[in-house]
């Protein structure tokens, strides 16, 4: 039995097994404050690499955006220099005919400027099944020929860019019967 002697083993053992616990415990805190410590900088360095994606992407899209203006830019500086050319002519010698002229190659000039940045004309020709993603009815006029729920006639072209309308056409549509 033990008697409270410090030298009795029963409390000798019990006071080593104290000792062993308190340094388990001690090495189980010091093991669970690395561990602690090591995610908190696995967090910061994670935000920190999101925090770097988000500027480089906003970078990115800044350049992709200057790039597309400057390419633009580009396509229509031929355009300009038409309308340059055309406007440096004397007028008192210009005919309508050359004017006429003139007007027809500037455009033509831009429809191949807004072609080659993917810029297309929607222009539905008459009998074109009415659709209300490309076409906007302004009128319903009914049409020799035409089949009801058809454009009977465009007024004005529509533009897309790839697959975006950018204006739909403006078109009259063969009413129901």
């Amino acid at each position: 039995m033990a008697d409270g002697n410090p030298t009795d083993p029963e409390l000798s053992a019990d006071a080593a097994g104290g000792q062993m616990q308190t340094d388990d415990l001690a090495q189980a805190v010091e093991r669970l404050a690395a561990e602690r410590d090591e995610a908190i900088a696995a967090r910061m360095r994670a935000q920190a690499d999101f925090a770097n994606f988000q500027r480089r992407s906003v970078e990115n899209e800044a350049r992709a955006r200057m790039g597309g203006l400057v390419q633009l830019t580009r396509a229509l500086m031929p355009v300009l220099d038409h309308f340059d050319l055309a406007l440096a002519q004397d007028h008192s010698r210009l005919t309508v005919e050359q004017l006429a002229k003139s007007i027809e190659m500037t455009r033509a000039e831009l429809q191949k400027a807004l072609e080659q940045n993917g810029i297309a004309r929607i222009e539905p020709l008459p009998g074109t099944e009415f659709d209300p993603l490309q076409h906007d009815a302004v009128m319903r006029q009914p049409a020799e020929g035409i089949a009801p729920g058809c454009v009977s006639m465009r007024f004005q072209t529509g533009w897309r860019l790839g697959e975006s309308v950018l204006r739909p056409a403006k078109v009259a549509v063969a009413p129901e019967a």
